[in-house]
């Protein structure tokens, strides 16, 4: 039975000695051999602080060796994980907190920014070091492959923020599809630049620790220094959203750095334009481009597609990939019946990798679950050679810089506002970020962009912050039955920004 455990003891039994996780910023190593003793000194440590089995540990940190471990820790013995936003503003901690109840928080803020948020606040620093090494080896009994094992929370301030359940069986099915997809082995080192509150963020730690390759840890992207990391150590794998390649592959011409060690770049979150992947392909020659398609409640590989870098000029490198091995993907139509290639319909993804639920939603669950089957909402067709083409998102969804904003928690934010009467919130096309967020606002008093962006600064996730405000007085558009008509709001944004 394979639990976040499995993935510890194999690599403690093989490569012991050698090196699992190197914090950058501190140069702090850590082995296989010492991991393991961690893990099993966390769970005494949370023993200490009464955290029964199934309970809720949260973490508000930037990514770090430490966080790594808890990552590992937490599920590894009997409890459960949940990753915060380091984005999120208060209001949006406490709706997560509040929705799950953790008993204990570990946090490196040094700020009262997290004081409340559990029963239980503690520092991820020295203390926390000392706390460990102090603690009692714990060795659990047996744990069901099919309990919780992380929540990660996918929404915002209101009762839409929703946790996703992800068990032992779904985040290890993940790793073994990365690892064979990835041909992932002991002689890779991954950087981690990517936050490690995202699934995305943290879906290498498990894999990279059952092939015993070595983790590098960051705990913010600046690319000027994830380049002079890679040559550093010798980094041959990591994973970014869109804008992180664009980033870097512009640095490269200052930086010069000598990145000859990369053998693949993984990206997903947003799609990616031709010239992002061009510019990519010239800062680092010789390294393999991949993208791969998901969602935290997929855990979240759905699709892998190798070697970009070769369909530059293809109507093919538009694609996601092919399904992932282990993971099935299918195009269908509101009935569920699987379309014929070429036509488009939602994708459903199906497989060990997919959540359990929405932590107490059984509605928002029953919504887009049918057993091991995920309706996506994310609209796409299939190519005769099985490539995966996503034409459309999630309705109502921006993806902005690889960050999800549900537009409907924009606007209940907007809509506190009194001289509001409505607000709707859509996705506009951008170079840099995939999308921007864009507010179009129906006042009752004179207000300005300004105002606007201050109250939902106040509020809000920077990523979440309207780019552009439109202001208008007459009603928005609705169906008969009072539905908002997004598309032609879509359209009258276009022809606003182009004025």
């Amino acid at each position: 039975m394979n639990t976040f455990r499995s993935p510890v003891t194999r690599a403690a039994a093989c490569f012991g000695d050698g090196t699992a996780f190197i914090d950058h910023i501190t140069g702090q190593t850590t082995t296989f051999n010492e991991l393991a003793d961690h893990i099993d000194r966390i769970g005494g440590l949370l023993d200490s602080l009464g955290v029964g089995a199934g309970e809720r540990v949260a973490v508000l940190a930037e990514g770090s060796s430490r966080y790594a471990e808890l990552y590992l820790a937490i599920p590894a013995t009997g409890r459960v994980i949940v990753p915060l936003n380091t984005r999120y503003q208060r209001s949006e901690l406490e709706a997560a907190c509040h929705d799950c109840s953790p008993r204990v928080l570990f946090t490196d803020r040094n700020d009262d920014s997290a004081h409340g948020l559990a029963e239980v606040v503690l520092p991820l620093d020295g203390q926390f070091d000392r706390l460990v090494a102090s603690s009692n080896r714990v060795h659990p009994g047996p744990i069901d492959e099919d309990a919780i094992a992380a929540i990660f929370y996918t929404g915002g301030t209101t009762d839409r923020a929703k946790g996703v359940c992800l068990s032992h069986r779904n985040k290890l099915a993940d790793a073994e599809t990365l690892i064979i997809e990835l041909e992932l082995n002991y002689a890779d080192r991954w950087l981690v630049m990517s936050p490690m509150f995202h699934a995305a963020g943290s879906f290498n730690v498990i894999p990279c620790v059952w092939q015993g390759a070595v983790q590098v840890f960051l705990p913010r992207f600046d690319a000027a220094t994830v380049l002079k990391v890679i040559e550093e150590h010798r980094i041959t794998i990591t994973f970014g959203v869109p804008t992180m390649l664009t980033a870097l592959a512009e640095a490269q011409k200052i930086v010069a750095a000598d990145v000859s060690s990369m053998r693949l770049i993984g990206h997903g979150g947003a799609p990616v334009t031709r010239t992002t992947l061009a510019e990519t392909v010239a800062a680092f020659p010789n390294t393999e481009i991949c993208v791969q398609y998901g969602a935290t409640e997929m855990a979240p590989l759905a699709t892998v597609g190798r070697h970009q870098e070769k369909l530059v000029g293809s109507p093919a490198v538009r694609s996601a990939g092919r399904s992932a091995v282990g993971v099935e993907v299918t195009i269908r139509d509101e009935d569920g019946v699987e379309l014929p290639r070429g036509v488009t319909g939602e994708i459903v993804v199906t497989g060990p990798n997919i959540m359990l639920g929405y932590w107490q939603k059984p509605a928002a669950t029953e919504a887009v679950l049918s057993g091991d089957s995920y309706r996506s909402g994310d609209l796409g067709y299939m190519d005769e050679e099985g490539r995966v083409y996503v034409v459309d998102r999630r309705k109502d969804m921006i993806i902005t810089g690889g960050e999800n904003v549900y537009s409907v928690e924009v606007e209940d934010i907007l809509a506190l506002h009194p001289a509001i009467i409505e607000a709707a919130v859509i996705g506009e096309p951008h170079d840099l970020w995939g999308e921007i967020v864009v507010a179009i606002v129906v006042c009752r008093d004179d207000i300005s962009p300004e105002e606007l962006d201050a109250h939902c600064r106040s509020q809000l996730a920077s990523y979440k912050i309207p780019r552009r405000y439109i202001l208008r007085s007459e009603p928005l558009p609705r169906t008969p039955a009072g539905k908002l008509l997004k598309r032609e709001l879509r359209v009258a944004g276009e022809t606003n920004a182009e004025n």
